[in-house]
């Protein structure tokens, strides 16, 4: 398999719209507007407190959605979504991604439409399920959940939810393209703009120019460069072989399964760069926008963020966001 490389994912900028919100290029003798939207995903090992404080920095600050992993070593996602959202005006918030087979679909149903009258919006990201073992569902499984609960949800509220499906696979991003129910794509870890093309390329080839592509890579932003990479690197030691294990991201990548529960300080860079965003905001910036170039449309700044998870997320709205608005000349 064959994917683009960087240099040819990438498209020269001509300007960012409201808050990083939307990106202009130049395709030939055509303007094409992409809109970009941003996120950021949270694992659910902190005090409630601190969800609250991240909360508070993020709602009305152009972000659009607060993302709660559903990783089953820790608290749950609908339990945490459903605390912090009776505290939000604007923000977007949900499990995003909820294995297949850890509730029935009728379930995620009544916690969605629940979560959608505690605040202002909800998501729900489905996927195969990560930490679940033999319990992984299959790739039509997991599209059918998704168009059951889109389903049930028009039924009992009228209204079209806000449903993802969660993978790294060409096999699932093609048969989730093929559902109307489904409006976005979430690839954990994805920080190789190379494959977010392919994947990009799979989704336009399906003819859903409305089905986005969120990349959701871990992000480790650091006063300094150079402390961010020993304990991001034994992050993703420690989460890729569940949330990525076999997946064609990692051949792309230029790696081997086996090769990312190793310590071989030779391939120390290759894993940082291809499943993560690291370094200074400026660093971050950088690397995030050649995922937009790329083509990715939401893209969601992931675990752990930094060593203090509300500076991380103040850096990200003062040093991140302002900077991409000044782009487009606001």
């Amino acid at each position: 398999m064959k994917y683009p490389d960087e240099a040819a994912s990438r498209k020269p900028v001509v300007s960012s719209m409201e808050l990083s919100h939307g990106q202009i290029y130049i395709d030939g003798s055509a303007v094409i507007i992409v809109m970009v939207l941003v996120s950021i995903a949270i694992e659910g090992d902190k005090d409630f407190q601190t969800y609250r404080n991240v909360a508070h920095c993020m709602d009305g600050a152009g972000f659009y959605s607060l993302q709660f992993y559903e990783h089953v070593p820790y608290a749950s996602a609908w339990g945490l979504a459903f605390a912090i959202a009776p505290h939000l005006k604007h923000l977007k918030t949900g499990p995003v991604t909820v294995p297949a087979r850890l509730y029935s679909p009728l379930a995620n149903t009544r916690f969605l439409v629940l979560l959608s009258r505690l605040g202002p919006g909800a998501v729900l990201g489905i996927s195969r399920g990560a930490y679940m073992g033999g319990e992984r569902a299959g790739i039509t499984e997991v599209v059918e959940n998704v168009e059951e609960i889109a389903s049930y949800v028009r039924k009992i509220a009228s209204t079209e939810p806000e449903l993802y499906v969660g993978t790294s696979g060409p096999k699932l991003v093609k048969a989730a393209a093929s559902s109307k129910a489904v409006k976005a794509i979430v690839v954990d870890n994805l920080a190789n703009p190379g494959y977010a093309r392919y994947l990009k390329n799979i989704i336009e080839e399906a003819g859903r120019k409305d089905l986005k592509l969120m990349v959701r890579p871990f992000t480790y932003i650091a006063p300094e460069s150079g402390k961010a990479v020993e304990l991001l690197l034994s992050l993703l030691r420690k989460y890729l072989p569940d949330l990525v294990g076999h997946s064609p991201m990692v051949e792309a990548a230029g790696l081997r399964y086996e090769e990312l529960l190793t310590d071989d300080p030779a391939l120390k860079e290759k894993i940082l760069d291809s499943f993560s965003l690291y370094g200074s905001a400026e660093d971050v910036l950088d690397r995030a926008a050649r995922l937009v170039e790329a083509g990715v449309d939401h893209l969601c700044f992931g675990h752990p963020l930094s060593d203090d998870l509300v500076w991380g997320v103040r850096t990200v709205s003062e040093r991140i966001l302002p900077y991409l608005r000044e782009m487009s000349g606001d």
